[in-house]
């Protein structure tokens, strides 16, 4: 899909053209090549058009057409119930998306108390049982991530349909009106289009080598000023949680319209040696109780959950059991670059231990994360990795050094995670000056990123 261009437009003088954007009209494909850019100040009907610095000897023509009142109005429309429906969605979605992630957070819990049951020798009860419940977890895991790719699918088709309903309403260029331009620059003649009144820019450039290339941007004339939809309010899907050391769980932030113009909010907790906090996914870290707060930045709002973080079960023990006495790691310290991965080993001394559980922390999760001995480095920095015995509370640490990666080379071990989603949707940006926001939004909707998939590893 094209990439669009946003312009920033300045106010000088009486007139103001305002940009929403490229987008695919009828059946031309638009600039593929991104060769074609549109001027950022188009003032008093000048302006300058520039071309790939990559491109000579070419021919460079335009042509303004207007967009009729009636077809302006019912693009605007369009638009509005097209940015309300996918809000609605993204929001369905983001909901999904959390309870994918708990439920994957239950789904390896179950699997490692099955794997420990199996490796201690628990008896075949006890192992048919914790299998039995890894099995239900995995199912309501996979459930819920078809759900979640339904709902994408369905977040997918609404962009295609929204963005072809208001293509079909752009008017075309007419192949007897080009005016040819050497410079780049052009002059619209401003009479045309006073008031509130909307047309398509059409950009037509022919290669040296006889290729070629459209662009279009559609521009309005107003004097009205941007409405911003404020936040009204936010609430969390969960008022109380309680949760075991080592677990997470994902709350969700519901804000309050849906379609509110900024959504950015900030997390964090009263007490960060019980739990943190980092977009919502709480960590317990260790026995206790903390308070978890969302904030709007547009009005201040908030939402709390407490958090009550209770001690991890601890097996069973027989009068054979055999007591850890210390535990080492492979590594006393690790360089590794920006999104490369390395995983510890942890040996526990002795080797036949009764309980060999432990669990691992970083202290700078913004730096580097660590996951069941996996670490994966996030941005340059240091941190430090820590593994504790459940028995004992032995430790051992790893200290890890993070450098930027290489923009020209991939590291060996890198790898991707196929369970993540990883489409954004763009943000509004601010404009300064007599935006109307369908217009602004309609740009949006161009450039809205798909929802990807998300998988099931086991």
């Amino acid at each position: 899909m094209k990439r669009t261009k946003v312009l920033v437009i300045l106010l000088v003088m009486l007139l103001n053209f305002i940009v929403i954007g490229g987008v695919n009209a009828h059946s031309v494909e638009l600039d593929p090549e991104d060769l074609i850019i549109f001027p950022n100040n188009v003032s008093n009907g000048e302006g300058e058009i520039t071309i790939d610095s990559t491109q000579t000897g070419y021919s460079l023509y335009y042509q303004v057409v207007a967009i009729s009142d009636s077809d302006y109005t019912k693009m605007t429309e369009e638009e509005e119930n097209g940015r309300k429906e996918l809000a609605r969605i993204d929001e369905e979605l983001n909901k999904l998306g959390a309870e994918c992630d708990n439920l994957e957070v239950a789904h390896d819990e179950a699997y490692n108390e099955w794997k420990e049951k199996v490796e201690n020798e628990a008896s075949e009860e006890e192992i048919e049982k914790a299998k039995t419940a890894y099995e239900e977890a995995k199912t309501k895991y996979k459930n819920k991530i078809d759900e979640y790719n339904a709902k994408a699918d369905e977040y997918n088709n609404a962009i295609i349909r929204i963005r072809n309903n208001i293509n079909s309403l752009i008017p075309t260029y007419n192949d007897n009106k080009w005016i040819k331009t050497e410079d780049g620059s052009f002059n619209i003649d401003s009479s045309e289009f006073t008031e509130n009144k909307a047309f398509a820019f059409w950009a037509k450039l022919i290669c040296s080598d006889g290729n070629i290339y459209y662009d279009l941007n559609v521009y309005t004339t107003s004097d009205t000023d941007e409405e911003e939809i404020k936040v009204q309010s936010v609430s969390l899907d969960k008022k109380e949680i309680s949760i075991k050391e080592g677990s997470s769980y994902t709350l969700v932030a519901t804000i309050n319209p849906t379609d509110a113009t900024n959504k950015t909010v900030t997390w964090s907790s009263s007490n960060e040696s019980v739990a943190t906090v980092k977009d919502g996914k709480v960590t317990a870290v260790a026995e206790g109780t903390a308070t978890i707060t969302v904030t709007t930045q547009d009005g201040g709002y908030k939402a709390t959950c407490k958090v009550t973080v209770t001690k991890k079960d601890t097996p069973p023990t027989t009068g054979d059991e055999i007591s850890v006495k210390s535990i080492s790691l492979d590594k006393t310290e690790l360089n590794i670059t920006e999104g490369s991965n390395y995983t510890l080993k942890a040996t526990i001394n002795p080797a036949d231990a009764t309980n060999k559980t432990v669990t691992w922390t970083s202290d700078n999760e913004s730096v580097a994360t660590v996951k069941d001995g996996k670490i994966t480095a996030v941005a340059e920095g240091t941190a430090t990795i820590t593994v504790t015995t459940q028995d004992g509370g032995y430790k051992a640490t790893c200290k890890v050094t993070v450098t930027k990666k290489d923009s020209n080379q991939k590291p060996d071990d890198e790898k991707t995670d196929d369970t993540v989603a990883d489409g954004e949707l763009p943000q509004t940006g601010s404009f300064t000056y007599f935006i109307i926001p369908a217009i602004i939004i309609l740009g949006i909707i161009m450039i809205v990123t798909y929802k990807k998939i998300k998988y099931l590893n086991n």
